[in-house]
């Protein structure tokens, strides 16, 4: 059964947006269904380094987006992405050095910053964007 599931986040209608947050779910699940697995480090290792990844990339398109269309929430929406990606380097660096134990704790937290920074963030920028017109949807 699926962490996250399609219903518990929000959809911008700007489909590399919403593609790029299908594929961070998809992550967060697969880490969550690894675990209730039993999956070794290395398997948990090269989840959470996709994670990462990904997480990196989908918040520097968006803020790519923001500076080309002058999004006026530009400074408090990168602010809270640097915030969330250091906290996720922390975790991935913690958990490779042996320092910390990857719980289903953490991957419900995972879930939670996923679905409240689609929800409180990224939708007032889809609706921004949505009303500049200058985006494909």
């Amino acid at each position: 059964m699926a962490l996250i599931k399609p219903e518990d986040y929000l959809r911008l209608e700007i489909p590399e947006i919403d593609s790029q947050h299908d594929t961070l779910i998809r992550l967060i699940n697969l880490l969550h269904e690894a675990m209730l697995q039993g999956a070794g480090k290395p398997a948990l290792d090269e989840l959470l380094s996709q994670l990462l990844e990904h997480t990196q990339t989908h918040f520097a398109f968006e803020e790519e987006l923001m500076s080309q269309h002058n999004y006026p929430g530009y400074i408090a929406h990168t602010s809270e992405h640097n915030r969330l990606l250091q906290h996720l380097v922390d975790l991935v660096e913690l958990y490779k050095s042996g320092e910390l134990l990857l719980s289903f704790a953490i991957v419900i937290e995972l879930k939670g910053w996923a679905v409240v920074h689609i929800e409180k963030s990224d939708k007032p920028l889809g609706t921004f964007l949505h009303n500049q017109k200058t985006i494909k949807v």
